[in-house]
């Protein structure tokens, strides 16, 4: 009988259980506290799609702070806490809100430029809008924008994102109640006893009758309280951080923002031919009575408003809504894609670990690690699937979570067949890295967002996309498995590689390509065809499809060179690290260049860690042809397969080390000048 492997077993169960917790312990409210989190799961619609508060709150703070979480002072030391909580003070408690420092700033000239302490990097709204600043960034900011990204200096981009946090603060400050209100519940009873005696007043005035003064200026008090015109503007989209919280009551009917559910109820009882009376719909009285409730500390109150506005969710036929905001609030806090990178990291050490000691647990039990990675990352693509109702890949966010999705699954497949821990290395570390990238691009707001009308094709997303998405994880692969063979070369005489022999990694890549290339081509053939159906034209030479193009043209450019003898086993690991190169270009830098059809605007930052990557592929690259002629001259040189006249390598080592040192150089130089350093 066959001996389990108690060892990696043992650690599948106890990472198993470690998921399996963050799955069922969500976030409760305490007892004799407000439901924060009750309040988090209320639908909002927002960037085209309803979502709950929470993702609202996580979205904003993500902008704002480049994290999930909002972040107190307590007892001097900064503490974080759930954004949700942020949002209710600041619509509830604004004097608080103004004083957390939740604004995130690292370029020193624009806390100069603030008087702001150099040695922080979180401040409050107070601190940034102290004394003319406010007016000052105004001004900045208008300037700003009117220049192009990539012309704008670091501090110019610095401060342009302290004005967008700033407007994103304000709109959400206004989203759930008046701007200028005091008591918005007794401002609502309020304009509900005065409406029909101030509406006789406005008349009489406008006509000029004699009237009650006194009714006039408290009906008009309110008008200005309740009809806010800076408020209007966010109703004209409902995206960029004007949540509209007011459901419709009816089916067929809309979503309306705060503000125009206010002019809405004003405005329909003013037209009313006789006997004035208004009512306020309950979503806004509704949001007045949670808010009220919370700026006194009555949990018991805010806990009633919010379980009466969930009933009347359900009895307006929301309850379905209701369900789907319920289960994104569930997913938010189980984060499926931060676990995924836990045990992807625990998964590379552990495969690493193996080949330094030769025993066999270490990767078995990675091999355990990456498949439960596997399965999270795999239930993290289908829950945002079943809420975005659509196929995995939408965005350069989804792109690169299904492309690590794709690359991981290969991984696990190769470490099937061939049980030498190089499946493991490339599944945790290209896993780990996309999922990365992912996190990165999640900074800019919401991920979910509204496709373009030219994208909102499910049957295209589902093959072209899929398609030509798992010929960017092939190629990937295939160039990480070159990188595996380079490190192999590095290490090879201080680590025993009994199995990852040589021989064994090019024939993985030699496989990968040829999946890589049959993926790739298929997905850019159905992306001409749907281009052709949604632009009509077939090609038209856009940067994107141009991308696809280099990387079907690349592989094939691979298997050719080698089925012809141009290049042989080192040729092609540095072919296939050159892929990745390609592939990161054309999955990513195209889609950031400003331009063409598939263009999601120019990022700097992004720009700048695409570049770390390129280089570091060439430094990799050049460094593995270097060891190949330091190899070829111990065994007396070759020049067969027309590759290097390595008997005397020197030559080729110099100009292999100007490559290099200047690919380094280059930039070190780039990244110092593009973070302003």
């Amino acid at each position: 009988m066959k001996k389990l492997p108690v060892v990696p077993i043992i650690a599948g169960v106890v990472m198993g259980l470690w998921v399996l917790i963050g799955l069922v312990s969500l976030p409760k409210a305490e007892s004799g506290k407000p439901d924060i989190y009750g309040f988090a799961e209320l639908p909002v619609l927002l960037d085209g799609r309803t979502q709950p508060i929470d993702s609202t709150a996580r979205n904003a703070m993500r902008v704002i702070r480049h994290k999930s979480t909002a972040l107190r002072m307590n007892d001097g030391d900064a503490e974080p806490y759930p954004a949700v909580e942020w949002l209710l003070e600041l619509a509830a408690k604004p004097d608080i809100a103004r004083a957390r420092p939740v604004f995130r700033i690292d370029n020193e000239e624009v806390k100069d430029n603030l008087g702001l302490a150099k040695e922080e990097k979180h401040f409050s709204v107070n601190q940034i809008t102290a004394g003319d600043n406010f007016q000052r960034l105004a001004k900045d900011s208008t300037r700003i924008h009117a220049k192009q990204a990539e012309l704008r200096s670091p501090y110019e981009k610095s401060l342009k994102s302290v004005a967008d946090a700033l407007m994103i603060y304000q709109r959400l400050a206004k989203s759930f109640r008046p701007q200028h209100s005091a008591n918005f519940k007794e401002e609502l009873a309020e304009m509900t006893e005065i409406f029909p005696a101030g509406m006789a007043a406005v008349r009489a005035h406008e006509n000029g009758v004699e009237h009650d003064e006194d009714e006039h200026q408290k009906f008009s008090r309110l008008l200005e309280i309740f009809i806010d015109p800076s408020m209007q503007e966010g109703d004209k989209s409902g995206v960029m951080f004007w949540p509209r919280i007011v459901p419709p009551a009816e089916s067929g009917a809309a979503w309306h923002s705060l503000s125009a559910g206010l002019y809405h109820s004003i405005t329909n009882a003013a037209n009313a031919d006789s006997d004035w009376k208004i009512e306020f719909d309950p979503a806004t009285k509704a949001y007045a009575g949670m808010l009220s409730a919370y700026s006194k500390d009555d949990a018991a109150t805010f806990n009633t408003e919010l379980t009466s506005f969930r009933e009347y969710l359900n009895e307006i036929n929301l309850g379905g809504i209701v369900s789907k905001t319920n289960t994104e609030f569930g997913f938010n806090n189980f984060d499926p894609f931060y676990k995924c990178e836990v045990l992807y990291v625990f998964a590379f050490l552990l495969t690493c670990g193996g080949w330094l000691s030769l025993a066999k647990w270490p990767n078995q039990t990675a091999y355990y690690l990456v498949a439960l990675a596997a399965v999270v990352h795999t239930a993290g693509l289908i829950f945002r699937m079943w809420l975005e109702g659509r196929p995995p890949v939408t965005n350069l966010y989804s792109a690169a979570v299904f492309v690590g999705w794709g690359a991981v699954i290969l991984g696990l497949i190769l470490e099937r067949i061939y049980r030498d821990g190089i499946g493991n290395v490339v599944a945790s570390s290209v896993g780990f890295v996309t999922l990365l990238v992912a996190h990165g691009l999640s900074l800019s707001g919401d991920t979910m967002e509204m496709l373009q009308a030219v994208l909102d094709t499910n049957f295209w997303l589902a093959t072209h996309v899929v398609i030509i998405t798992i010929g960017y994880s092939a190629t990937f692969v295939a160039g990480f498995l070159a990188i595996v063979y380079v490190v192999r070369d590095f290490v090879a005489n201080k680590v025993p590689f009994e199995k990852a022999n040589r021989t064994g990694i090019t024939k993985m890549i030699y496989g990968i390509v040829c999946f890589a290339t049959l993926f790739s081509f298929v997905g850019t053939v159905l992306g001409g065809i749907w281009a052709d159906q949604s632009w009509g034209r077939f090609w038209g030479w856009d940067p994107k499809e141009n991308g696809a193009l280099m990387i079907v043209i690349w592989n094939a450019a691979i298997l050719h060179a080698r089925w012809g003898g141009i290049i042989r086993e080192r040729g092609m690991v540095a072919a296939a690290i050159f892929g990745n190169v390609i592939t990161a270009w054309s999955f990513f830098g195209t889609n950031m260049l400003g331009i063409g059809l598939h263009s999601y605007g120019f990022m700097d930052k992004a720009f700048a860690w695409l570049m770390v990557f390129v280089c570091s592929q060439i430094v990799v690259m050049t460094g593995g042809l270097m060891l190949g002629t330091l190899d070829q001259s111990a065994k007396g040189g070759t020049q067969k397969g027309g590759a290097i006249a390595a008997a005397n390598p020197l030559p080729w080592l110099i100009v292999e080390g100007v490559v290099i040192v200047a690919t380094a150089a280059g930039a070190i130089i780039y990244l110092l000048k593009a973070f302003g350093v």
